[in-house]
């Protein structure tokens, strides 16, 4: 996956705000052998319950971003969502949502955030329910 440095820093911007809650977003842009990331869009985390734990996307926001993507040629590449205080690694939670959403292929960046201070993306593709995560290239341009 590479993806321009503007396109990093609005996420890592986004990450940082959002602490101490997790944050998320839509990556969008054109698939390929190497998947080339055009922007970041944030969704609002609508987890009510756990948002310092937890994210979700409402499937609304993600018709809106989807519809908004194909209008200007792209396509949802992946997610990506904070960890504040926590690695950055997919959890068992984001593996279950995964396998649930049958995201199989798809690009996820975990953001692990240091007490609003510091934020470091990892990559990782989702490849089943019972494989789980593994790590993705995540280069910059």
């Amino acid at each position: 996956m590479k993806v321009p440095q503007a396109v990093v820093d609005a996420m890592l911007a986004h990450t940082l705000e959002g602490y101490p809650f997790e944050v998320c977003g839509v990556f969008l842009g054109h698939p390929g052998p190497v998947a080339r990331v055009a922007e970041a869009v944030p969704a609002v985390n609508r987890e009510t319950e756990s948002p310092r734990v937890r994210y979700q996307i409402a499937p609304e926001d993600l018709m809106g971003i989807q519809g908004s993507a194909r209008a200007r040629g792209l396509e949802i590449l992946g997610y990506y969502h904070s960890h504040p205080d926590h690695p950055a690694r997919p959890s068992e939670t984001d593996r279950r949502m995964a396998a649930e959403s049958l995201s199989d292929g798809v690009i996820h960046v975990v953001v692990g955030v240091e007490r609003g201070e510091k934020a470091e993306p990892t990559a990782w593709v989702f490849r089943d329910s019972q494989q789980g995560f593994e790590p993705q290239t995540f280069e910059i341009e």
